[in-house]
């Protein structure tokens, strides 16, 4: 929440100079835009399609490089900050793409008129795959860690290609054949173990499976081609004549199996639920929350952390956006005002001069309103000459800034720079003796109109939670004291 002095010195370089620091940031995010930029064209335009691994490096490289580039122009403090939420973000994208669910777009029309594939940039529908139904797999391994239910028949799946040649190593196909069966393909239907399988309604209209030239398993009366091993399934495309399946490649083993299509998700004309979870009151209970969320963090407030009281913890607060009026998302345009900031409140405000490049928002409490006098004598706060008594936010020491730092507020300056204006406020840390702790002696006076909201409760930590007064935080909560007997 703090920025150390030295960084608001004069002399510190700004971020926009070429500081050795942002130089190692540009260098490095050149290096991997160029290398992350040569691999995916040589995977478009390459004779050979690299293995899947190189495309995901590729990728991540060309997405760090940018990331990378665009931190040379900030601080080395706010660089690394950022890196290390964008590591996090990472490892969190990766935990969930690996075991869990992963996007995939149709390269091709061989599952036509289900799922529509280009191979071109930008088109294709995009899936999203159910990686944890089936069993988590090793990453990059054909073996999984452990299985999880048994596909069924119909299912559309994504599947590691058991052609060591495929022109597309990752394929999506339905399955129509199960363990054990005898599979044959007669007159465009299929036959398992003699008899005729009665296709879903939610199959394409006029499904015909052909049985043409060059196919051989589930076509061939001979047993090694009509005979599906255990632990192996036959995977048909739904556009017949033009999909290579499993009809030229054969047995599909479950290990190679990476997913299940659960839905169309883009383009949003296409969206499509495959497994009924949409139908659902999971499915409706998380849209409820999902929009209840997004109104709340719109409109109503979000939640912020904050040093505690005793320096020992991270409280959580809920800063409500409507205290003052009814500000329009993402921006500082009220539409409605109301209520006033209130000596003692804890807002969440946007900070001024050049911290305002370093942070987006910042938390301080509301220590002299407009047209009032302010000033710091030694470690206390005085407004309009007065020692402001009684209140306990005010009691705790400030702990005193370099002097080419300290230019609003201090005792025996200018009025310019110890009268808040009309219509602005002198802020204060709510941590004024953490050294480093930035608020108005070193921004100047926030407008009113810079201000996000009021913080009205702690949430979290549970054991923590209380409401905050007006004018200042209500006290810690106190333990229950045991009953006389």
């Amino acid at each position: 929440m703090g920025q150390t002095p030295a960084q608001n010195s004069p002399e510190a370089p700004q971020p926009t100079e070429h500081t050795p620091a942002s130089r190692a940031y540009r260098i490095v995010g050149a290096t991997f835009t160029v290398a992350g930029g040569a691999l995916l064209f040589a995977r478009r335009y390459g004779v050979v399609e690299p293995p899947e691994w190189l495309y995901y490096t590729a990728v991540a490289a060309l997405f760090l490089g940018i990331i990378q580039w665009a931190l040379g122009y900030m601080t080395a403090d706010a660089a690394r900050d950022w890196n290390k939420s964008l590591i996090f973000a990472l490892a969190l994208a990766l935990l969930i793409r690996w075991p869990i669910a992963e996007p995939y777009r149709i390269p091709s029309g061989s599952m036509e008129t289900t799922l529509h594939g280009d191979p071109n940039f930008g088109k294709g529908d995009r899936v999203f795959v159910n990686k944890w139904i089936y069993g988590v797999r090793y990453p990059f391994l054909n073996k999984r860690i452990w299985y999880g239910k048994a596909p069924d028949r119909w299912d559309i799946v994504v599947f590691k290609s058991v052609e060591p040649d495929a022109e597309h190593p990752t394929l999506v196909k339905r399955i129509v054949g199960m363990p054990g069966e005898q599979f044959h393909i007669s007159g465009g239907r299929v036959y398992i173990d003699g008899e005729p399988l009665e296709v879903p309604d939610f199959m394409p209209p006029d499904t015909f499976y052909t049985s043409g030239y060059g196919m051989r398993y589930g076509v061939l009366p001979e047993p090694e081609y009509s005979r599906i091993p255990e632990g192996h399934y036959l995977v048909l495309g739904d556009n017949s004549a033009h999909s290579r399946d499993g009809r030229y490649f054969g047995w599909l083993p479950n290990e190679h199996i990476v997913g299940r299509v659960a839905s169309i998700w883009w383009p949003p004309p296409r969206w499509r639920d495959f497994t009924g979870f949409s139908s659902s009151w999971w499915w409706n209970g998380m849209l409820l929350l999902l929009a209840g969320y997004t109104a709340v963090r719109l409109f109503a407030g979000r939640s912020w952390p904050v040093l505690n009281a005793a320096r020992n913890g991270v409280d959580h607060l809920f800063i409500n956006f409507l205290a003052f009026g009814f500000r329009v998302p993402f921006t500082l345009w009220k539409i409605r005002h109301w209520g006033a900031p209130r000596r003692g409140d804890l807002v969440l405000y946007r900070p001024a001069g050049e911290a305002r490049n370093d942070h987006e928002l910042l938390i301080g409490r509301v220590a002299a309103l407009g047209g009032e006098e302010v000033a710091i004598d030694g470690d206390r706060l005085r407004v309009n000459g007065a020692p402001l008594n009684g209140a306990a936010w005010a009691a705790t020491p400030i702990r005193p800034l370099e002097d080419n730092l300290h230019r609003y507020a201090r005792h025996g300056a200018p009025e310019t720079e110890n009268r808040v204006p009309e219509g602005a406020l002198f802020l204060i840390s709510d941590c004024p003796d953490v050294e480093g702790a930035i608020d108005s002696r070193t921004m100047g006076f926030i407008p009113e109109r810079d201000l996000f909201g009021r913080a009205a409760c702690v949430w979290w930590p549970p054991q923590r939670a209380r409401k905050l007064s007006p004018g200042g935080l209500a006290p810690e909560p106190q333990p229950p004291r045991p009953r006389k007997r």
